[in-house]
């Protein structure tokens, strides 16, 4: 018995010591900190911080701006950029746990690594050195911050950066949302980034943005205007980080950029503005495929014939706990059409803008080097921005708007937007169109343009407007008109004489016009019989607001709550009125206020710290602010997570000379709650105002707080 005992607690040892040994994790990237200062020594980069401590860099070449770019963004943002980096290498889910498997499967099934490793992505020098510039001011900082560093991880390396703008770009129009029909409920896995920073569905809420831009001729005074208003999330890897960059080769940029990003996408420069706002064109197509076996598919049928698969494999591990981390093997298909993903419901293959594309950084770069209309033109025509509405103007009076996409070049007359056989080649496109065939609108007689994330149809004075059949079907431009869009349109159709006070007003604009889809809600509720009395208050409450939700606003609280618990956070669930939600909103709101309809501003709050402030706006009007459903119930106030956060305002006089403005809702020191800029914008922003943008040396060294090279102890 003795004997039996002892060698089932030899093979129990034996079998943990294998367990463990198949389930350590290994070992990562070998990191040589001697290594990433010596590639280091060959930039030299300036960085002056303001007194909001915005990082202002100045460099002899833009490869000198851009390395200090990545080391100021590194100081201020390090744990959110490592994920950035996690994603962009297909190895989240090593280090964050399950929730980022079905990404990293993705991200070997579309392939990301291979084709940045195979090189001709066609990247030209001068960009390749302002990411390899990028690379080494990461490094650097991680060479000096090893406390904050992940082990393993690094170093950082071009192809790991050209592999995140591959990976992380086409999920910008929601590549995820396309695959989700694929799967049931019960088995579609999560794969959007955007969810991976909070359960609160910021992946609709982000699709989001204004841009104005007004002329000489439409101004009261010869002003060129154009305002950045994005929509992003507050917190997170796709929330917003303002940074300057200034090189003697003719960068000049003040703008908005992610963590990882090796660029600034948007922005202010002496001579040209620019914003993105998110579009919705059909950029993916997805293929039933006839296979010849549903359960282990070998060959698929293409024009009568047996095609191979051709076949990979993903291998990625997941963290379990500690050291330890559950090797993952899994198929990976493709078919002439694309990658291919294996559902309940079927095999389906994918074919879409982004594949195996990173054109991205360089037509961004071009954007900021533009000196005039004409330069920033021709870096549209890089045409590697996947999607994007962009609305521009200019020192010399010029304004414009571009319904962006690498659009396939489809074939007429197939229903692009539903499933497609999988067995006609015809339908496999190849290629894009050109940027010349997109709508755009360039200097209108209106004098004034926008975009507020609805169909380009509708963004000026009707009479200047496009025509939707003048463009192809096959382009799949979105019909969706947002309360935003009509807001905007009302606004600036009705006045010839646009003043800068008009115009900030408009963008911070707080109403619901009556044709919304949350106004029309109200109607209903008000509309539909009851004799309970606590239900007949709460439809005086709706029935007397004026569909304002400006801090004073009573009303807003309860219907902007109803109408989200009801259509979801951008109003565009189906589901219909119900008094059962009202009545439970309006006992939340008494239980925690004491009345049905207190002040929006004591509900709707920005939380930063252990401080919080009140907010103006709501979901989908001009001063966007999207904030928890449940927040009262939970909290006892609604805490805003996404919507209005950096905000440009670039302002030509006849002139030539420029005036700048800028707010970021929280403050530059993304993670640093012992920093003085953890918060100190939060008050500014909640009421509306915004800081002066400094853009020459003289004008940032007359306001520096702190002014050092990367690799020096900062003062």
């Amino acid at each position: 018995m003795k004997k039996i005992l002892l060698s089932l607690v030899a093979l129990i040892v034996i079998v943990l010591i294998g367990t463990s040994i198949y389930l350590w994790t290994p070992d990562g990237r070998d990191f040589d900190p001697d290594a990433a200062r010596e590639a280091a020594a060959q930039y030299d980069a300036r960085i002056l911080r303001d007194e909001y401590g915005v990082a202002h860099v100045f460099g002899k070449t833009d490869a000198d701006a851009h390395f200090g770019f990545a080391y100021a963004h590194a100081e201020d943002a390090w744990e959110v950029m490592e994920e950035t980096i996690m994603a962009g290498r297909g190895v989240a889910s090593q280090y964050r746990g399950k929730a980022d498997a079905p990404g990293d499967y993705l991200y070997d099934l579309f392939r990301v690594e291979q084709s940045v490793a195979a090189g001709g992505l066609g990247v030209p020098d001068d960009v390749r050195a302002i990411m390899q510039a990028y690379v080494a001011g990461v490094n650097l900082f991680a060479a000096e911050n090893p406390g904050r560093v992940t082990p393993g991880l690094l170093p950082l390396t071009e192809d790991d950066v050209n592999s995140a703008v591959m990976w992380l770009t086409p999920f910008f129009y929601r590549l995820d949302g396309y695959l989700e029909p694929l799967f049931s409920e019960t088995d579609a896995p999560q794969v959007s980034p955007w969810a991976q920073t909070s359960s609160l569905n910021l992946e609709e809420v982000v699709r989001g943005s204004n841009g104005f831009a007004v002329a000489p001729s439409r101004s009261d005074d010869g002003h060129t205007r154009l305002i950045v208003n994005s929509h992003q999330p507050m917190n997170g890897r796709y929330a917003w980080y303002e940074v300057h960059l200034v090189s003697e080769e003719g960068l000049n940029i003040m703008g908005g950029t992610f963590p990882g990003t090796p660029v600034v996408p948007q922005g202010i420069t002496p001579n040209t503005a620019w914003t993105h706002t998110v579009n919705q064109p059909d950029l993916v197509d997805i293929y039933k495929l006839d296979v010849d076996d549903e359960d282990d598919p070998q060959t698929y049928k293409l024009d009568g014939e047996w095609k191979a698969f051709d076949r990979g494999v993903s291998e990625f591990r997941v963290k379990l706990w500690g050291p330890f981390s559950l090797p993952v093997k899994r198929d990976a298909l493709w078919s002439e059409h694309g990658p291919v993903i294996s559902t309940p419901n079927g095999h389906f293959a994918l074919r879409f803008a982004g594949m195996g594309e990173t054109a991205a950084v360089e037509q961004w770069f071009r954007m900021a080097k533009a000196q005039n209309l004409t330069e920033w033109r021709e870096a549209l025509n890089v045409n590697g921005v996947l999607s994007f509405n962009m609305v521009y103007g200019d020192r010399a009076g010029n304004i414009g708007m571009i319904y962006n996409g690498r659009i396939p070049n489809r074939i007429e007359g197939p229903d692009w937007k539903s499933i497609l056989p999988g067995d006609d080649s015809q339908l496999i496109w190849d290629g894009f169109r050109p940027v010349s065939d997109l709508p755009q609108i360039w200097n209108p007689d209106c004098g004034w343009l926008f975009s507020a994330n609805a169909t380009p149809f509708m963004v000026t004075d009707p009479q200047c407007d496009l025509n939707r059949e003048d463009y192809s079907e096959t382009f799949g431009i979105e019909k969706r008109i947002t309360n935003r869009s009509r807001r905007a349109v009302t606004l600036f159709t009705q006045d010839s004489s646009i003043t800068r006070e008009e115009l900030l007003r408009y963008r911070a604009d707080t109403f619901y016009a009556p044709e919304s889809l949350l106004m029309q809600l109200v109607v209903e509720l008000v509309g539909m019989p009851s004799d309970d009395p606590a239900v007949k208050a709460a439809q005086d409450v709706l029935r007397n607001w004026d569909g304002n939700t400006a801090q004073a606003s009573r009303g807003a609280a309860l219907a902007v709550i109803t109408g989200v618990r009801t259509l979801g956070y951008e109003y565009t669930d189906e589901a219909g009125a119900s008094l059962e939600i009202l009545l439970a909103v309006a006992n939340e709101l008494d239980a925690e206020f004491g009345q049905i309809d207190p002040e929006w501003g004591a509900v709707n709050r920005i939380v930063r710290g252990d401080e919080n402030w009140p907010l103006d706006g709501a979901p989908d009007v001009l001063r966007a602010i999207y904030s928890d459903k449940d927040g009262v119930a939970n909290e006892g106030y609604l805490n805003a997570f996404a919507g209005d956060t950096h905000i440009m305002v670039a302002d030509w006089g006849p002139d030539g000379t420029l005036r700048a403005e800028s707010i970021l809702q929280y403050g530059s020191a993304t993670v640093d709650e012992t920093s003085p800029h953890y918060a100190d914008q939060v008050e500014m922003f909640s009421k509306g105002e915004y800081k002066t943008l400094h853009m020459t040396l003289d004008q940032v060294l007359a306001v520096a707080t702190e002014d050092y090279r990367p690799g020096d102890a900062r003062p």
